[in-house]
C-alpha cells in the first residue's frame, strides 16, 4: 500500500502553492504516495488559473485533467494583502494553520508523513510565530527537544550543529553536548531514515585550519574534539574535526555517510554548488516523518510560472521511501 502523505502548501506569498501543483501533476509522485494537500482552495484556484493548468479545485477535493482527484484539507484564509512576492502578516497565518494542520494529521495517524512547502520566516513573525522556521516549529509542535535539520543531495547528507543564526552568535550557540547531539542524532537517523547500517560520519571544524593549535579559535579544541571523543567512546564510528574545506570536497565528502557541520552556509554552500533540483531537507528527532524542498520561498519569482518542482517531487518521493523503509523495519 502506497505512504499516505500531506502536503502543506507553504507561504501562499512565495512559489509553495506553484511547486505543489506542479508536483501532483507528476507521475513519478503518483506512484510513489497517495496526496492529501492543506491549503487555501482559492489561492490554488488562483494559482491554478495563473500557470494555464487543467485542474478543477474546491474546498474539499483538487481534481485533475484525467480524473483523478486529490483530497484537499481547506485552510480558511484570514482577510489581508496576499499580493505574491512579499512576506505577509496574512501569509504566515495561513502557512501556520497549514503546517499545525499537517502535523496534527501525521500525529493521528492519519497519514503517514508530511511534506512542507517553503515558509517565510518573516511571515511566520509577523503572524505572531516569532523568528522561527520549519524545524523549530515542527519541535515545538511535536514537543520534542532534540532534533535537527539534515539535508541530501543524493548520498551527500548534512547535518546542522546550528540553525538560522547571525554569524557572529555561532560560537555562544555550540557546545560539546549540542555537537555530540547532533553526531547521535545523525547516526540514528541515516541508519533509520537512509538504511545505511552503522554510518560512517565526519564533523567539520568551525575555524580555519581547525583553529591552528588556538590561534585561530579554539572552539576546537575545547568543543568540537571532545564531542567527536565522547561519540566514539558511545560506539559511533566518526571522525573529526576536519577542515570544512577538505571535508566537504567532492572528493572526500562521498566518502562519508554523513557530515555534520558548525552552521549554515557551510553546509548550504557545499550543497547548492551541484545544483539546487535535487536538495531535500529531512527534519531529525520528532516523531514524524517530514520532508521538505531544500529551498525557500524565492518571493523574486513568486507568481510568474517560473518555479521549479524537481526539489518538491524529491521531497514527495523521499517521504515515500522514508516511511516504507520505516514500514519494512517493523518501525511504524
Amino acid at each position: 500500500m502506497k505512504p499516505t502523505i500531506a502536503i502543506s502548501m507553504g507561504d501562499p506569498g512565495g512559489i509553495g502553492p506553484e511547486i505543489v501543483l506542479k508536483s501532483i501533476l507528476r507521475p513519478s509522485v503518483w506512484r510513489s504516495a497517495n496526496l492529501r494537500i492543506v491549503g487555501g482552495a482559492g489561492i490554488l484556484d488562483a494559482t491554478a488559473g495563473r500557470l494555464g493548468l487543467s485542474v478543477s479545485i474546491n474546498a474539499e477535493s483538487i481534481k485533475l485533467a484525467d480524473g483523478r482527484m486529490v483530497r484537499l484539507h481547506e485552510v480558511k484564509a484570514p482577510k489581508g494583502d496576499l499580493t505574491p512576492g512579499r512576506p505577509s502578516r496574512t501569509g504566515g497565518k495561513i502557512a501556520g494553520k497549514a503546517i499545525k494542520m499537517s502535523v496534527n494529521m501525521a500525529i493521528n495517524k492519519e497519514v503517514d508523513g508530511i511534506v512542507t512547502a517553503p515558509v517565510s520566516k518573516e511571515s511566520l513573525a509577523l503572524a505572531g510565530y516569532g523568528m522561527i522556521g520549519h524545524t523549530e516549529m515542527l519541535a515545538r509542535l511535536t514537543g520534542t527537544k532534540s532534533y535537527a535539520m539534515m539535508l541530501v543531495r543524493r548520498g551527500l547528507r548534512i547535518v546542522f550543529a546550528t540553525g538560522h543564526l547571525p554569524v557572529g552568535k555561532i560560537a555562544q550557540h555550540l557546545g560539546k553536548a549540542k555537537i555530540l547531539e547532533r553526531i547521535k542524532l545523525a547516526y540514528q537517523y541515516i541508519d533509520l531514515y537512509m538504511g545505511v547500517s552503522e554510518p560512517r560520519l565526519g564533523v567539520a571544524c568551525l575555524n580555519p585550519h581547525c583553529g591552528e593549535g588556538g590561534f585561530l579559535g579554539k572552539e576546537e579544541q575545547d568543543i568540537i574534539r571532545p564531542a567527536v571523543r565522547s561519540a566514539r567512546r558511545a560506539g559511533i564510528n566518526v571522525e573529526g574535526p576536519l577542515p570544512a574545506d577538505y571535508l566537504l570536497s567532492e572528493a572526500v565528502s562521498k566518502t562519508y555517510d554523513g557530515i555534520i557541520v558548525m552552521y549554515h552556509d557551510q553546509g548550504m554552500i557545499a550543497l547548492r554548488s551541484h545544483g539546487f533540483d535535487e536538495v531535500v531537507n529531512i527534519t531529525l528527532g520528532i516523531p514524524i516523518v517530514r520532508t521538505s524542498p531544500g529551498h525557500g520561498t524565492a518571493f523574486e519569482i513568486a507568481g510568474k510560472g517560473e518555479a521549479s518542482e524537481a526539489s518538491m517531487v524529491c521531497a514527495i518521493r523521499q517521504c515515500a521511501r522514508i516511511v516504507e523503509r520505516m514500514r519494512d523495519a517493523g518501525r511504524i
